[in-house]
């Protein structure tokens, strides 16, 4: 997809949508809904045939409205006492750090501890915010909307696998020995990261 053409049907989007929530004019929020359809149609034309038509992209911005804020999204860093991470493997067939996105209503604990648990089985209690990125910049460019990415350092507390909707498998791996994993959701720099973040005593969060 163009690059260009994203970005600018997105900007159109938040500005519309902020419109819409803003505006008590009738024919200024048909306008804004005219532009919604215009960068919906922007997108559909330049994604590849088949993926996503125009209605298609306009039911992904309803789910979407509201004035335009940045999602969170959670990744959760689970090392047992020989430094292995904790990885989830999705129905896609590759591998991530356990998470998702948070649930309505629920603190940020409750939402790590919650992913965690529902993803592979193993109680955790959360011990330290190693970083908070922005999804685009760090893990994946042609993301349409915007996320933040709260990387949270864990610590397990028994527990085991337990069959789910979200993942397949899930198990501690060595860094030396990683399997497949989703790029888009955690990569290999900050797995490093938390690591780091681990074994130090006086850790700064990382942030955009």
């Amino acid at each position: 997809m163009d690059d260009y053409v994203r970005k600018t049907a997105r900007r159109l989007h938040a500005m519309a949508s902020a419109g819409l929530l803003y505006s008590k004019d009738k024919f200024d929020i048909e306008r804004y809904k005219e532009i919604i359809d215009i960068a919906a149609d922007m997108l559909a034309r330049e994604m590849p045939p088949g993926v996503m038509t125009g209605e298609e992209v306009r039911n992904l911005f309803e789910m979407n409205d509201g004035y335009p804020t940045p999602k969170c999204d959670l990744r959760m860093a689970v090392f047992d006492d020989e430094d292995r991470i904790l990885m989830v493997k999705d129905y896609d067939g590759k591998w991530t750090l356990p998470g998702g996105w948070c649930e309505y209503d629920h603190t940020l604990r409750e939402n790590v501890i919650k992913e965690v648990v529902e993803e592979s089985g193993i109680h955790v209690e959360p011990v330290r915010l190693v970083a908070v990125l922005d999804h685009k910049r760090n893990n994946n460019p042609g993301s349409f909307f915007c996320s933040y990415k709260f990387i949270v350092l864990c610590e397990p507390h028994g527990g085991s696998f337990v069959e789910n909707i979200e993942t397949t498998e899930a198990g501690f791996f060595a860094l030396n020995d990683l399997p497949e994993f989703n790029e888009h959701k955690c990569n290999r720099a900050q797995i490093d990261m938390c690591l780091k973040a681990k074994h130090s005593e006086h850790w700064e969060c990382v942030f955009d």
